[in-house]
C-alpha cells in the first residue's frame, strides 16, 4: 500500500514544528528520523493521535490486495513494478482531486525513495498517463512540477507520509498471528480524504480491486472506520 500527505505550503513550516514536537514526545532526538514499526504499540497510538492533529489538508492512500489479482486477467500487476506504478497512479489522482477540491491550483509530489526502483521508471510512467484521455488525473495541479525523489532523512514530511501509511497498513495486513491493529487507523480517520457523501474506499482509503471493499469483501470493514 501507498500513503500521501496533503500539506498547504503556508503550513509547511508548521506541520514541520508539529513533527518536531512528535519527536520529543516519542522521546528521539531533535532531527532524528521517525519510523514508525519500531515504535512500541503505546507510541504507535501518540502518532497516530498527532497526525489527526496536525496542520495538513488530508491524507490518502491506495491499499492494493494482491491475492484477488492472482488468478485475474490484471496479471501484469502481479510484478513489482507494474504494480508499484498502478498503485502511484490511484494515489496522485486522489491527490490531484483533494488539492482540487480544497481550491488549491498547483501541488508538488516528492515521492519516497524505494530500493531497488529506479526514478527514471517513475518520470516515463507519468509522460505516458500525460499522453492518455482515460486517466482521471488532473494533470492541470502538477503542471511545472516534475515529480521529486528524496529520502525520509532529508525530506521530513516524508516520515508523516510514513507514519500515516504505517498506521493504516496495521489496519490491513495481518501479522504472523493473524491479528490486525485498527486503532490507528480509526484516530487518524478526522484526516482521511473524503468528500461529503462518497465512500471512503474509493478515496481516502482507496482499495483495489475495489470488490474486496464490498459486503462479504476482506476490507468490507474499513466503509465502517
Amino acid at each position: 500500500m501507498v500513503a500521501a500527505v496533503i500539506v498547504n505550503d503556508k503550513r509547511d513550516a508548521l506541520a514541520r514544528q508539529h513533527l518536531e514536537q512528535l519527536r520529543s514526545d516519542l522521546g528521539r532526538k531533535p532531527g532524528q528520523p521517525l519510523h514508525f514499526l519500531k515504535f512500541s504499540h503505546a507510541q504507535r497510538l501518540r502518532a497516530a493521535q498527532a497526525v489527526a492533529k496536525f496542520p495538513i489538508r488530508a491524507v490518502t492512500s491506495v491499499i492494493l490486495c494482491k491475492e484477488p489479482l492472482r488468478d485475474s486477467r490484471e496479471t501484469e500487476l502481479t510484478s513489482a513494478d507494474p504494480m508499484y506504478l498502478y498503485v502511484l497512479r490511484m494515489l496522485i489522482e486522489r491527490v490531484s482531486w483533494c488539492v482540487q477540491r480544497s481550491g488549491g491550483t498547483a501541488a508538488k509530489v516528492t515521492f519516497a525513495e524505494v530500493k531497488g526502483f529506479q526514478g527514471d521508471k517513475l518520470h516515463d510512467y507519468r509522460e505516458r498517463l500525460e499522453a492518455r484521455d482515460d486517466v482521471t488525473i488532473d494533470w492541470s495541479i502538477f503542471q511545472g512540477h516534475p515529480f521529486q525523489i528524496g529520502r525520509p532523512a532529508n525530506v521530513e514530511l516524508l516520515q508523516l507520509a510514513d507514519t500515516a501509511a504505517s498506521a493504516i497498513a496495521q489496519a490491513v495486513e495481518p501479522d504472523d498471528f493473524g491479528n490486525t491493529e485498527t486503532r490507528y487507523l480509526k484516530e487518524m480517520r478526522r484526516k482521511i480524504f473524503c468528500p461529503d457523501g462518497a465512500a471512503m474506499t474509493s478515496y481516502g482509503l482507496k482499495a483495489f480491486p475495489s470488490r474486496v471493499a464490498y459486503s462479504g469483501g476482506s476490507l468490507h470493514f474499513l466503509t465502517t472506520i
